[in-house]
């Protein structure tokens, strides 16, 4: 799981360029042992109006691209 979810290429590029088009300034996932841990690690980073669209993404980044893909 946390290969698909962090660790491959595609999901890194997925990470970058939605973090990207969000426009939400924090650094895409890269060694974090779980998705969780990075959401911890990073959620204060993002400025307080931009949380929720960050904890959004955190929950639907990882559905959306099982779903589809």
């Amino acid at each position: 799981m946390n290969h698909l979810l962090l660790a491959c290429p595609f999901a890194r590029q997925t990470w970058h360029e939605t973090l990207s088009w969000l426009r939400i300034p924090c650094p895409p996932p890269a060694h974090e042992p779980s998705l969780n841990n990075w959401w911890q690690s990073t959620s204060h980073l993002a400025p307080k109006p931009m949380r929720k669209g960050l904890a959004s993404a955190v929950l639907l980044v990882p559905r959306n691209d099982c779903v589809f893909n």
